[in-house]
Order: C-alpha cells, then structure tokens, then sequence
C-alpha cells in the first residue's frame, strides 16, 4: 500500500511519539486519523527502516533490473540450503540477489519445510545408560504387572514467575481486524510461588505451595505434616501399593527425607539414593514435565497475574479442570516415551514425534 507523503510523515511524528512501538503507533495513527486508510505495523516498520536509511519518507526511484530466477539460481539457493540447513532467508537473498518471496518459492517447489529447533536438557556421558537401565526396568515391570503405572505417585515441584513465559507462537487472538493487542508487562516487585503436584493414576495430587526457597528442610516438613492430607482422594487399596518417584533434586536428596522414604516406601521409591534410581537430567520421561506444568502455564498466564493470591487461585482452577481422560493419555505416553529413549540408546527423542 503507498501511502502520500503527508500521511507518511504523519506517521513519522506518530512512530516518534509512541517511541518507535509500531504496533502502538498503527493503533494511534487509526484513532487520531479514523476517515484515512490505516497503516499496519508492517508499515510503520518499512517505513521506519526507509527513513532511517535515506533521511527520506519518499519512496526511492531504482533502476536496478530485477533478478531473474533460473534453474541456475534455484540449484545455488538450495545448495546453500544443504550445505547450512540453518541458514536465513534474508541471507540467501541477499547472497544470490533474489527476493525473500522467490527464495520461500524455491523452498516450497523442492517441499523443503522450516522445522523449529526443540530445546532439550543437556545430558552427560553417564546419563544415557542410566536412563536405558531405568526404562528397561519399567518396561520390565509393566510387562509383569499391566497396572503397574497406576501404582506410581510421579511427583515435582515448578517455580511460577509474576511476568511468566507465554508462548507467543501459540497466543492468539482472532478476528475480522487487528485488534493491535499489546501486553504490558511489569518488571519492578518481583514475586514468585513454589508449588508441588503429584500424579497417580487418574489423580491429580495438590497444588501444594511453599513459603519461600524449597530446601531439605521444608520439603521433609511438607512430607510429614501436609502429604498425607494431600492424599486423602486416593483409594486406601492404590495408597496401600503405591510407589513414589522424585526427580533427585537437592531437597530430595538430603538424609531426613530418604531416611523417610525408606519408613514409608521402603523399596517402592525411585529417586537419587533408592535402590531404583531416577535418570537425572530426564524432565522428558516424568509426566508432570512433559505434561502438567506446561499445560498449566499455558493456561495460567493467558492474562498475567495481579498478585501471588491470583496466581495462586488460577492454578488450583487449571487443576481442577485436568479430566481423567487427559491423565490416560498421558500414562499411555510414559511407556510409549520410554521405549523411545531405549531406541535412542538413552539419548533425546521429543524431536522424533
């Protein structure tokens, strides 16, 4: 769309005013000007970048020819693809001068897809035969026992963050017209919660929120004072065959706590000291990872928080509307997850699904 150049300079006085915000400035310039064409924050960016180049709002006159895309292009765009899957569209552009619409062209005619890297916790040398041996023993044991991941209380624990992490790939907002959301966010008065879950079975365990940094102490307190009302829910018959499992975090770790685990779970407990250990560094084979934590981010901060109380509230409501349907699928994704980590020889494998 071009854009006179009294409207364009409109808009620079605009951009200047909303400090260079171009969505803010794309919802003002409609406010302030309602009977003329309104400017997307696309355009308020090319713009901006034109007059920060040229000292200019006028659109430059080029003569330049416009290049030509040929076989002999096509095969040099995607030999630098090959050769450096990782590389920019804007790079190859400006490499083999071609527009970024040819190049996106050129990718799609040879069915090249832009995949997103997956970030995964970084695992060390010991790591993989650990993680083999401990799915190999779950396998083992759900062979011998078909209820046997019914039987397992996984539990964790997940810092929540005031100005938490939202997804902006996957927060949406639809509409017959851009609403130019904005989300102002606060980084003054920090404030955070520690909460613990737990999942058996088609149960829901918690949320249980600590005061404070969780450390051995408070972790053995939270055992012996508040677990056991925590798990009221559960049936006596599953209680009486439940197996514990800890990821082997510090707290975790520390003697009271295992010296309790061995009173109450004596060999029925897996984690950082037991006769059956959990793999460290395996966020990706414990539900509460690759499950309830995300799913209930992901609800909680669809509007930030106003106060820890807030926040709190909106967690219990998250997990109060986890069906047990949802916790089937995600106990049939524990085996599934573990036969895949064996098949990589204990390495990653989310990227493979």
């Amino acid at each position: 769309m071009n854009f006179t150049t009294d409207e364009m300079v409109d808009m620079i006085y605009i951009l200047g005013e909303c400090s260079r915000n171009c969505l803010l400035a794309s919802r003002v310039y409609a406010e302030r000007y309602p009977d003329r064409r309104h400017p997307r924050h696309e355009s308020f960016e090319r713009l901006a970048e034109r007059f920060n180049r040229t000292g200019n709002v006028k659109y430059q006159e080029t003569n330049r020819p416009l290049p030509v895309r040929t076989e002999e292009t096509e095969f040099e765009v995607m030999a630098a693809i090959v050769e450096n899957p990782t590389i920019g569209g804007r790079e190859i552009s400006t490499n083999f001068n071609v527009s970024r619409t040819t190049v996106r062209r050129i990718i799609k005619k040879y069915k090249f897809h832009p995949y997103r890297i997956q970030l995964h916790q970084e695992l060390v040398d010991t790591d993989f035969n650990s993680r083999i041996t401990f799915c190999q023993w779950l396998i083992n044991k759900v062979g011998e026992d078909e209820q046997f991941l019914e039987k397992i209380l996984y539990t964790d624990e997940a810092t929540f963050h005031k100005n938490g992490f939202v997804n902006r790939h996957n927060f949406h907002y639809y509409a017959d017209q851009n609403p130019h959301l904005l989300r102002p966010a606060q980084y003054q008065g920090r404030w955070s919660i520690n909460v613990w879950a737990g999942i058996i079975n088609n149960f829901v365990i918690g949320p249980f929120f600590f005061e404070g940094t969780l450390t051995g102490r408070s972790f053995i307190h939270f055992l012996e004072n508040d677990f056991e009302e925590l798990i009221n829910n559960v049936p006596q018959d599953m209680r009486n065959e439940m197996w514990f499992q800890l990821d082997g975090a510090p707290p975790h770790f520390a003697i009271n706590v295992r010296q309790w685990l061995n009173e109450n779970f004596q060999n029925k407990w897996i984690g950082r000291g037991s006769t059956i250990r959990w793999p460290a560094r395996s966020p990706d084979l414990t539900p509460l990872d690759f499950f309830l934590w995300g799913y209930v981010k992901q609800k909680v901060y669809v509007e930030p928080p106003t106060t820890a109380q807030d926040m709190q509230l909106r967690i219990r409501q998250v997990f109060a509307s986890i069906t047990p349907i949802m916790l089937e699928r995600v106990r049939g994704a524990i085996i599934s997850r573990s036969r895949k980590c064996i098949q990589q020889l204990g390495g990653h494998f989310e990227h493979l699904n």
